[in-house]
Parts: structure tokens; sequence; C-alpha cells
């Protein structure tokens, strides 16, 4: 069973990451570390299939839930990375139930969905296809990428559509969309975001929110965990490791100052 829906189902708040590296080590390691689930991100980052698939394999060392986020609504990618293994994915730009529909189908077999069959090591490369295609429509999850204001006016329609597990807001996007670039705090954002959430949990489903912040900030985590935002973002391998290095080179700015004395 999918990992990441039996947390959202018994109402659980799961804690994710995201990666754009695309190395299988930092995938793993983020995975042993006990996030709950990974968003592989090959919109924003360089990544190829094998490339993501070594991740999935890494991922598959660990109890985290991998779920690939693409750069658009296209069925055959959809349904390439669910037959790698992906228990999810994430589609940006999805701003109308339309568009969601078409996502959502793609990423179901027939006659629920439109998803061609041909699992690879989604089914353990053959060894279990009767049990994968038995469950699969059950277990992988669809799940769009909130991020314009048409998709925040479609919102109740979008999360009303069957195949539709959740949403995450893109809040950069978003923010550019409402006119108010990165202003976080405004009360048109805020709105949008409740909206988004008030409509995620009127269709029993849940929101993905951004922590923003360092990485040891706890007000963050606090802040944003209340009903409909169970699906947390809390960071990446890019924010994370800046973070550390910066810190590392502040930390040990001062040897520098003694001209290579021991």
């Amino acid at each position: 069973m999918n990992r990441l829906k039996k947390l959202l189902g018994d109402g659980s708040v799961a804690v994710g990451v995201q990666l754009r590296f695309g190395s299988p080590a930092i995938a793993e390691l983020a995975g042993k570390a006990g996030f709950d689930w990974i968003l592989l991100d090959t919109e924003h980052a360089p990544q190829t299939p094998p490339g993501v698939q070594a991740q999935l394999q890494a991922i598959g060392n660990s109890q985290a839930t991998p779920i690939v986020r693409l750069g658009k609504n296209d069925p055959a990618l959809i349904r390439l990375y669910l037959d790698m293994g992906a228990a999810g994915i994430a589609v940006p730009f999805i701003s109308t139930a339309e568009e969601a529909k078409i996502g959502a189908d793609a990423s179901r077999y027939p006659p629920r969905g439109t998803r061609g069959w041909g699992p690879h090591r989604a089914a353990t490369y053959g060894l279990e296809e009767e049990a994968y295609t038995t469950h699969a429509n059950d277990d992988v999850m669809y799940i769009p990428i909130i991020e314009t204001k048409q998709a925040v006016e479609n919102i109740e329609a979008i999360m009303a559509v069957d195949g539709v597990d959740a949403c995450i807001v893109g809040p950069f996007d978003l923010s550019f969309s409402l006119g108010i670039p990165k202003q976080f705090e405004h009360t048109d954002y805020l709105a949008a975001v409740e909206r988004i959430r008030e409509a995620a949990v009127s269709a029993g489903k849940s929101t993905s929110l951004s922590l923003r912040g360092a990485f040891d900030n706890r007000q963050g985590p606090t802040h944003h965990a209340d009903p409909g935002a169970q699906l947390l973002l809390c960071g990446g391998d890019e924010p994370f490791l800046g973070q550390a290095f910066r810190e590392s080179v502040r930390r040990y700015a001062h040897l520098k100052h003694k001209g290579g004395q021991t």
C-alpha cells in the first residue's frame, strides 16, 4: 500500500523534501533520515528517466514514498514514471478541472482511467504483475500543483475530480499570478491559500504547503500544521546543502585570518 496515502488517510502530517540534484545517494539518505515523502523534481532540474529510476531504487531502501514532479501534464510521462515505480505524480500549472482529469485519468488503468498497461520496475520487473495491476489504481497518487489565479478560482472543481488525491501549493508562481510576487504574508495570498485548503478539506483531500525559512526554524511547521495541511514540504537538497555550506564557511571564517599559521 502507498504509505503516504495511509498517513494522510489516518489524519497524520507527512513531512517531505524536494530533490533536484539527481543523486541516488542523497535520495537514499533523505529516505533513511526519516522523511515521509520525497518529491523528485524533473521540472526545474535536468533530471533524466534513468537518473530518476536510480533515485526511486535508492528511496526503495527506506520507508519514504517517492513522488515525481513533472514539467507538464503529459500522459506519456505520467505512464513512464509510474511504470518505473513512482508512487505518485505531481504536475505544475493545473488550472482547470479538465486539465486535472486528463492527468488523473492517465494515472489509472481502464475502466477508471486511460493509463496504458506495461508496468516495469513498478511490478518488480514482471515478478508481481498481477498484484500491482490489482492495486495500482488505488495506490498511485495524482497531485496537481496549484500556482495560478485561475486554479484558485477553479479549486473546488479541481479537488472534486476523481483521481485527484491532494494538491501542492506553488507559492512563488501563485504569488506572481496574483500580482504580489513573493509577498507571502499579503492578504490576497493568504486568502488564496485558505480557499485551497478549504476546498481540499471539503473534498476529503489534503493540501501540501511549502515551509519557508531556515531549516532549524520551528515556527514554520507549527504555523502551518493545521487541518488541510497534512502534506508538508519542508525544503530540499539545494536549500539544505546551501545553508549548511554557508554556515560552515561562516563558522570557519576566522581561520582565514590566521594566514595559514597553525
